[in-house]
């Protein structure tokens, strides 16, 4: 019995000391053609303006860019995919309930 918990008992440590999961990165939905098939006010519009701090400048640095989701919980995760992304300097990062063009 002795030998059978010292084998599980590493094992849960692991399980409790485990890194959160990562978050999904959704690619989002054009905005005017998911308006169309889904309505306007059945979307989240995320929108976000920012830059990375980049020596190499071949890799844009700066960007400004909104998309549609179908849930509050994936505009949210895009977001946080573009504040990683481009967090140096952030000058919008919304999610809106409704698309308004």
């Amino acid at each position: 019995v002795v030998a059978v918990s010292a084998i599980v008992a590493p094992g849960l440590a692991a399980a409790a000391n485990a890194p959160p999961p990562m978050k999904p990165n959704p690619p989002g939905l054009e905005c005017k053609k998911a308006a169309a098939e889904f309505g306007a006010d059945n979307l989240w519009w995320g929108q976000f303006s920012g830059m990375r701090d980049a020596t190499d400048l071949r890799v844009p640095h700066a960007v400004s860019v909104w998309r549609c989701f179908r849930t509050e919980v994936d505009c949210k995760n895009w977001l946080y995919w573009k504040n990683t992304d481009f967090g140096f300097w952030t000058w919008v990062a919304r999610c809106d309930h409704g698309f308004r063009p």
